[in-house]
């Protein structure tokens, strides 16, 4: 009966341990990434997934991050290597401030939109009038001000 028990807390802390690959690297990218050391946080990001190859959160700060660096084909794949973990219902429990369900609809909605419109825009394609109009939607769930 005692190592049943032993074994069963030994489990725990195993599967606790697995949730948890990457997440030292993936805080302090979260916190460059605050203080908009957009360069400097992205490497604590690949090592978060290198470490954990599901850290969908990673990928998705990590598009952030080159977003925010204009860098928006490498934006658009990170986004998309979020999107296809999350939608296979892997989430890393206790990171972002994101709710689950919220991460897929902002990818979504949000910062991918960005930044096809802004990868086309650099790349000197002219955009839709629905396009325009998709920009201004997005800017407002950026900045709600």
């Amino acid at each position: 009966m005692l190592n049943k028990k032993v074994f069963i807390i030994l489990l725990l802390f195993v599967i606790a341990g697995c949730s948890s690959k990457g997440k030292e690297s993936y805080d302090k990218g979260v916190q460059m990434f605050q203080e908009k050391k957009y360069s400097e946080c992205i490497p604590n990001f690949q090592k978060a997934i290198s470490e954990n190859p599901d850290f969908g959160e990673a990928y998705m700060y990590m598009g952030r991050a080159f977003n925010s660096l204009q860098q928006y084909d490498l934006s658009i794949d990170a986004y998309q290597k979020a999107l296809g973990i999350f939608k296979q219902g892997k989430f890393n429990a206790g990171v972002d401030h994101l709710k689950d369900d919220r991460k897929v609809q902002q990818i979504e909605e949000v910062w991918m939109p960005y930044s096809q419109i802004q990868q086309k825009i650099q790349k000197g394609i002219p955009l839709t009038d629905i396009e325009i109009q998709k920009q201004e939607e997005i800017i407002k769930k950026l900045d709600p001000k």
